[in-house]
C-alpha cells in the first residue's frame, strides 16, 4: 500500500518504502507508459500486476491516468491493497509540469531517478533525447546520471536494448501501439548486483463481452 506524499525527490511513497527499495537484495517493477487518457486500462494492470510488484514506474503521457489511480487508493480499501508502496514517474511531451492531486498539485519532472536493489534507475519519457531516432542521447543520460537501467516511452513500441552496459526498456502503449504490435506494459526483476535485470512484456487484450487479459510476449526488435 502506498503512503500518498510525494517527496523532495518527486517519488510518491513514504521515505521509509523508497530506503527499503534501495536495499533489497531483489525487486519486481511495473513498468508503464503513454496511456494518454486510458485510466482503466491502467487500474486494471495495477490491481492485476501491483501485489507483485515492489515500485510502479510510469514513463509519461497520461500523468492524469496515474493521478486517478493514486486517488483512488484513497476511496478504495481493495485498490490501494494493489498498489505497489513507491510509485515514479517522469514528464511525457503530452503532459505539464504540475498536475491537480487532492487538495493541491504534484510535481511532474521530466527525468526521475530510483534506486532498486541497488541498481541506479534512469526515468524518462524518451522525446527529450529522440528515442525515435535511437538510443544515442538515452544512452548519454544514462552515463551522466551513472543509471544501470533506463526506463522510457514515447515510441509507443515495447523494445529492450543493452548498451553500454546499461539496459534500456520502453514498456510500448498501454493504450496505443504503434509498429503493429500489441498494447503493452512490462514487469522488470532487478536482482541486484552485477546480474541481468530481466524484463517480462505483457499484451493487453479487451473486448466488449470480457475483462482485461494480459499475455507475456516478446516484442519484434525495435532499431
Amino acid at each position: 500500500m502506498i503512503e500518498l506524499i510525494q517527496q523532495k525527490s518527486g517519488i510518491i511513497g513514504n521515505a521509509s518504502a523508497i530506503a527499503e527499495l534501495a536495499k533489497k537484495e531483489s525487486a519486481e517493477i511495473l513498468v508503464l507508459s503513454d496511456s494518454h487518457g486510458r485510466s482503466e486500462i491502467l487500474r486494471n494492470i495495477i490491481e492485476h500486476f501491483g501485489p507483485r510488484c515492489d515500485a510502479v514506474a510510469f514513463c509519461g503521457d497520461g500523468i492524469g491516468d496515474l493521478c486517478s489511480a493514486l486517488e483512488l487508493t484513497g476511496k478504495s480499501k481493495k485498490f490501494a491493497a494493489c498498489f505497489p508502496p513507491v510509485a515514479v514517474f517522469a514528464r511525457g511531451n503530452g503532459d505539464y509540469p504540475d498536475f491537480p492531486f487532492g487538495q493541491g498539485y504534484i510535481q511532474v519532472p521530466q527525468h526521475e531517478t530510483l534506486k532498486a536493489a541497488g541498481m541506479n534507475i534512469l526515468l524518462t519519457h524518451g522525446h527529450a533525447e529522440g528515442a525515435y531516432y535511437g538510443l544515442e542521447r538515452l544512452s548519454q543520460a544514462a552515463r551522466e546520471n551513472e543509471a544501470d537501467i533506463v526506463f522510457y516511452g514515447h515510441t509507443h513500441i515495447a523494445a529492450r536494448h543493452e548498451l553500454d552496459c546499461s539496459y534500456f526498456i520502453n514498456p510500448g502503449s498501454c493504450a496505443h501501439p504503434r509498429g503493429g504490435q500489441p498494447h503493452s506494459f512490462a514487469i522488470v526483476q532487478v536482482p541486484g548486483g552485477q546480474e541481468r535485470a530481466e524484463t517480462t512484456f505483457f499484451s493487453i487484450r479487451s473486448s466488449l463481452n470480457s475483462p482485461f487479459e494480459f499475455m507475456p510476449y516478446i516484442p519484434e526488435p525495435f532499431y
